[in-house]
């Protein structure tokens, strides 16, 4: 783990030696920062400006990822508020643990992780925007998503934390975090989707929190395991079911994304060509 990879191993050994740490690309060693560079770090423009800049990049990257349109047509994830914010929520996750675990500058990353939230709680007052409630209701609706948030996340540190050396009571956590939050409780929920998202989840955690090397984490490059293949999913009887194709209103052209205004309005971007549209482009 990650404290393990920083801590010095004593050898018991005749002359009770004490063994070089042993570092990697994962976890470096730790910059061991003075008490002013901490203190510029939290307070200078410069240490608030990169602090923002990655936090956004994390958040983006955890973003592109939950909405891949994948998801919510052969992975036949809900389409509405909850589920795609759960599906959002899981990947901040996988970050959040991350930065949590971060040995090599703890100080910075607990700020980084203060703003991934900020910015993931400002998208999802946009996004409860969009569901149009009145705005006076918006902050009510935002408390109640951050607290379903909270028990989701708490629900996957219960299962890394209690089952950390049991795969089998840890695969059983997980899909049954993965139907409560994801699947909204849904007694029609295939089995396979549950057990396929459970797998993607412990796959994941091992790939950002595990083996991830820290330079590409810091900069906010997070190359995602892939998503499950959905094709040949079996109900509950066992029945190999249709398979479902992504919805059409889901597909934009390579480089674009789907953006909504601090109103709640939609709009589509292209960070590649830095360009910005109200219209959907075409393919």
């Amino acid at each position: 783990t990650a404290s393990a990879a920083g801590r010095a191993t004593l050898a018991l050994s005749s002359n009770f030696s004490t063994e070089t740490p042993k570092y990697d690309l994962v976890h470096p060693p730790p910059l061991n920062k003075s008490i002013f560079r901490k203190l510029r770090d939290k307070y200078s423009i410069r240490g608030q400006q990169e602090r923002i800049e990655i936090g956004e990049r994390l958040f983006r990257a955890a973003q592109t990822r939950a909405t891949h349109p994948i998801w919510f047509g052969p992975g036949r994830i809900g389409r509405v508020f909850r589920p795609r914010h759960a599906m959002l929520t899981m990947h901040i996750w996988f970050l959040h643990k991350r930065l949590i675990e971060d040995c090599v500058d703890p100080h910075f990353s607990l700020m980084v992780q203060e703003e991934l939230f900020d910015v993931l709680w400002y998208d999802t007052t946009i996004r409860i925007r969009a569901e149009g409630v009145n705005e006076l209701t918006v902050n009510k609706h935002l408390k109640d998503v951050q607290q379903v948030t909270f028990a989701h996340l708490c629900h996957y540190d219960h299962a890394y934390q209690e089952f950390a050396n049991d795969d089998v009571e840890r695969m059983r956590e997980l899909k049954e975090l993965v139907w409560m939050h994801i699947m909204n409780r849904d007694e029609e929920a295939s089995p396979d989707v549950v057990e396929r998202l459970a797998v993607y989840v412990d796959m994941q955690y091992k790939n950002i929190v595990e083996q991830l090397p820290h330079q590409y984490f810091r900069q906010g490059r997070i190359p995602w395991t892939n998503i499950p293949d959905f094709k040949g999913l079996r109900d509950h009887k066992g029945d190999i079911m249709e398979n479902v194709p992504i919805f059409e209103e889901d597909i934009l052209p390579e480089g674009w994304q789907k953006g909504l205004t601090n109103s709640g309005d939609a709009y589509y971007w292209n960070a590649k060509l830095g360009i910005s549209s109200w219209e959907k482009p075409k393919m």
